[in-house]
């Protein structure tokens, strides 16, 4: 069935002389101002007692009939024909309306003929002869037929306004039709459930608030259409309606003050307002939407005047208002305190091959196999963007698979120009440093951990780009995911063709002419032509297998960045890179066929990775001081040689090194200790599985170097003997953070109390441990589960009470014991205590008699008078074999005022879950009051005492 099509939304059949000017002219009025397109007639239309043909094509062409049923209404037999008319036009069309209007008169009047209508039919009937009385029987059944529709009443009765009434009478029609709807495709793909969630924002029913709601995503993704189609949807709502589209390029061709005529123009029929500017505009638009309810789109928002010039405040518009804008700036939407947003996402695989096939082929028409792979490879290529979608599927729409394969391997090579376009727009909205960073991500940085590209940035613009990249993402070029302790940097694959598209467009045909290199043809091609490129400043060769070596490059005399990691094949470097004096970053790292590195004289180098270079034996010949690297990883390297030159790194301050998978044998110590000693800033050294190599001369020639500046070592399975740990503690005395896991070592000698700075040492599974000869004065941490060869003094000693009482100590020990000074012990996974006044301040102890595991934080709870509050988390990632016991000082988190009752007990438990087996408590008499703790209930030992005395 033909869909029918209307030239009026609304068609006013009335009696001229009662309401033309007065109820039916005002009716008219707000009809217009609302948009709704009406026809009323003229006296031309009105020749004699028939309508006119032209009269009968407007009613054809009509959707809704307003019949306005006034006193004088029926006495006009050019009224009765236009009603019999649209009654007979109507009946059986469900998708037309007949509203009657019963203004002034009474319904039952006008069905059962009384009062004037039966008055004027009765003069009707004087005036016809019996050819016609066929007629008269017509109008009778039209008035009785029309009676009977639901419609609306008006009385002068004093108790409604006629404004009212026709405001009414407007929300009615409105609410039947939605008017002036919008251009949407045929199938909206994907949107169904997006409409819903953004009219759920939206509140519709909600008549006593204004919604702001933002609709954000990047260029392409569908935010213009999913706002036309709840625009669509709701649009019915509300007195009046407008949608401000490409508010951007508008605002830039014709100003600001041209959106603020058309918003006025389609909400309140302003049409002569001529703005020279649009703060003029503004108090208008405050004075005219303050008390209408509107519905208001604007899209494609990119500047904040944009926000204020159209839509100011909420309070600009009338009760149950509702505006939607959409913007590719989610930061926009914050600055302008709205606080409901939707992101629109990527279409799904399903969706998105629905939208591809609907543009590439006949809707009616099943897509032949044989085309899976290739509609596959778009999928891929378009990665849910809907703008991809259908570019693609209307360029290739009847092609045949060829085509598709030609067309994509050129879309690949060079973005399709609609797509890069678009896309482009918020490129362009960037200043120049944004700009930069953008190109540096798209080109070289896509999928890098979020602190490491935040490092990278700082060497390569040497300030801090946090905030930049933060725009990146509110603008929706980047996206950051994961979790708080570990964020990459995503950007869609088409964004990052863009960004390298604009890279390219730099110098189309010489490569070596533009200001980064990515792709490994293009940088074989520059780097075998051997000029001088001036402007290549980052060259990026991660995960090129096909590389083996690194040629000459002292062509690329403004490099900034080189990064070649992960390249499996690569075996040799040439001379060349280490002689880059712009060369901020050194990347290198993954690449396990590397064996030797060439000198390195790299004044300007603040960044160097080598981790992962398996068969790389000796760290490279530092030519020359280097004083911008701070932080060196070594991890997954073979090197067990520091040249004396590695002391060159004068402003070294972290190191790393060691293996996960495999003992280092044959690490040289001595040169080790000796270079890192001479290295003022050094403060962090972190080995794993060294196996050191100690010659008879060794400890004689280090006994008098120290190392002043060394806070944190951690060596761990690193085989320490105790010799070496004699050493280890005379040259780092100023050590602050110790761990020792897993060492070889038997006795920890004497010479430790001289590490005044010590305050946290783990000693975890040194099974060969069996003597402690000091403490550090200040240790506040100790750990040694698994040294089950300690000796039963050493435990005493560190489960001394005098030890405990005086700091804030966390002590775990390889015993099953609770000391004997501790006042009350528990069997059991918790145990109890009363108090008054304040908690009391105690050192808490727990026993673990077997095996335990754990791999989140352990939090100890504290319940006191039935509320649940938290210690600092203990521990987490714990694993052990053996017995153990625990003692710490008790400190809350939380706030307990609330908890509290004053001047009464107060009872506390201690609860460690399933991490104990016996417990105890030890109060520290000096900073609490022995008479305000109890370890039975002080009032059930009241009472037995009271009992005893009423006995």
């Amino acid at each position: 069935m033909a869909v029918r099509s209307f030239s009026y939304d609304v068609f006013l059949s009335f009696r001229g002389e009662d309401t033309r000017y007065s109820f039916t002219g005002n009716l008219y009025n707000v009809l217009r101002e609302r948009g709704i397109h009406t026809f009323i007639d003229d006296d031309e239309f009105q020749k004699g007692d028939q309508i006119t043909s032209a009269l009968e094509e407007a009613i054809e062409k009509s959707k809704i009939f307003i019949i306005v049923l006034s006193e004088n209404y029926a006495s006009s037999s050019f009224c009765l024909n236009e009603l019999t008319h649209i009654l007979n036009f109507t009946k059986g069309k469900n998708d037309l309306l007949v509203l009657p209007v019963f203004y002034i008169v009474d319904p039952s009047d006008v069905r059962h003929h009384r009062g004037s209508f039966g008055e004027a039919l009765a003069n009707h009937e004087k005036k016809l002869n019996s050819d016609n009385m066929e007629n008269l029987e017509t109008w009778k059944m039209a008035l009785h037929q029309v009676s009977n529709i639901s419609g609306h009443h008006f009385q002068h009765d004093g108790n409604k306004y006629e404004y009212k009434f026709i405001k009414e009478i407007v929300e009615s029609v409105s609410s039947k039709f939605n008017h002036a709807l919008l251009q949407v495709p045929d199938v909206l793909v994907g949107l169904e459930s997006p409409v819903l969630e953004v009219k759920s924002l939206l509140d519709v029913g909600s008549d006593d608030v204004v919604h702001m709601v933002g609709i954000h995503g990047l260029g392409g993704v569908g935010k213009t259409t999913l706002a036309v189609a709840v625009y669509n949807s709701i649009a019915g709502h509300f007195e009046a309606s407008c949608f401000l589209e490409n508010v951007r390029e508008t605002s830039n061709k014709k100003g600001l003050q041209h959106l603020q005529s058309i918003l006025l123009s389609k909400t309140v029929g302003e049409k002569k307002i001529k703005l020279t500017n649009w703060r003029e505009g503004i108090p208008i638009i405050k004075h005219k939407l303050k008390q209408k309810k509107v519905l208001l789109i604007l899209d494609d928002v990119d500047e904040h005047k944009h926000l204020q010039a159209i839509i100011g405040s909420p309070d600009w518009f009338g009760c149950g208002s509702r505006v939607i804008i959409t913007t590719r700036n989610e930061h926009l939407l914050a600055l302008h305190n709205v606080k409901i947003t939707y992101k629109v996402r990527e279409l799904n695989e399903k969706h998105a091959l629905q939208l591809l096939t609907q543009k590439a082929f006949e809707l009616e028409k099943e897509v032949d196999s044989s085309y899976n792979d290739i509609l596959n490879r778009a999928l891929i290529y378009a990665s849910g963007l809907p703008l991809a979608l259908e570019v693609i599927g209307s360029n290739l729409f009847g092609k045949s698979i060829k085509e598709w394969e030609s067309a994509l391997n050129g879309y690949e090579r060079i973005p399709d120009k609609s797509i890069y376009m678009i896309l482009k727009v918020s490129y362009d909205a960037l200043n120049e440093d944004e700009k930069s960073i953008f190109l540096d991500i798209a080109c070289c940085f896509k999928d890098y951990e979020l602190g490491e590209l935040q490092d990278i940035l700082y060497a390569h613009y040497g300030r801090c780009m946090k905030y930049h990249i933060g725009v990146l993402v509110k603008k929706s070029l980047i996206n950051i995911h994961g979790s708080w302790d570990y964020k990459v940097m995503r950007l869609h694959d088409l964004i990052e063709d863009m960004g390298k598209e604009i890279v390219r467009r730099e110098s189309p045909t010489e490569p070596g002419k533009r200001s980064r290199l990515w792709s490994h043809e293009d940088i074989n091609q520059v780097l075998q032509e051997n000029k001088r490129f001036v402007n290549l400043t980052i060259l990026n060769l991660d995960k090129c297998d096909s590389l083996t070596e690194i040629p000459d490059v002292s062509c690329l005399s403004k490099l900034e960045k080189l990064s070649f990691a992960r390249c499996r094949n690569l075996f040799t470097i040439h001379y060349s890179v280490g002689l880059l004096e712009k060369l901020k970053i050194l990347y290198a790292g993954g690449c396990p066929e590397l064996k030797s590195f060439p000198p390195l004289k790299l004044t300007s180098l603040e960044q160097f990775e080598l981790s992962g270079c398996h068969n790389l034996e000796s760290f490279p010949e530092i030519l020359g001081k280097m004083e911008n690297i701070t932080v060196l990883d070594l991890d997954e390297c073979r090197i067990k040689e520091f040249r004396p030159s590695f002391r060159n790194l004068t402003r070294l301050q972290e190191l790393y090194l060691g293996q996960e998978t495999y003992r280092l044998r044959g690490f040289d110590a001595a040169t080790f200790i000796s270079n890192i000693c001479m290295m003022p800033e050094l403060a962090r050294v972190e080995a794993t599985q060294l196996q050191w190599r100690l010659l008879p001369d060794d400890v004689l020639k280090l006994s008098s170097v120290v190392c002043s500046s060394m806070q944190h070592l951690e060596f761990i399975g690193c085989d320490l003997s105790d010799e070496l740990l004699w050493l280890f503690l005379s040259c780092f005395v100023n050590v602050k953070n110790l761990n020792l896991s897993a060492s070889k070592f038997t006795v920890i000698p004497e010479c430790i109390k001289d590490c005044r700075f010590l305050t946290t040492l783990t000693l975890d599974y040194c099974d060969r441990l069996q003597e402690i000869r000091g403490i550090p004065p200040n240790l506040k941490y100790f750990s040694a589960l698994g040294c089950l060869a300690l000796t039963s003094s050493s435990i005493s000693m560190l489960q001394n009470q005098e030890l405990h009482e005086v700091g804030d100590t966390f002590f775990i020990l390889p015993s099953g014991k609770i000391p004997g000074w501790f006042e009350c012990h528990s069997r059991g996974p918790s145990i109890f205590f009363w108090f008054r006044n304040k908690l009391p301040a105690i050192v808490v102890c727990f026993v673990k008699e077997d095996f335990l595991n754990f791999t989140s934080d352990l939090v100890l709870s504290v319940i006191i008078n039935g509320h649940e509050h938290q210690h600092k988390p203990l521990f987490g990632g714990f694993f052990f074999e053996s017995p153990c016991t625990a003692l710490f000082h008790l400190q809350m988190k939380d706030n307990l005022d609330e908890a509290l009752l004053e001047n009464e007990w107060n009872l506390a438990e201690i609860v460690y879950g399933d991490l104990c087996d016996e417990n105890g408590i030890h109060v520290l008499k000096k900073q609490s009051s022995v008479d305000d703790i109890r370890f039975i209930d002080p009032c059930r030992k009241k009472k037995l005492n009271d009992d005893l005395i009423s006995s």
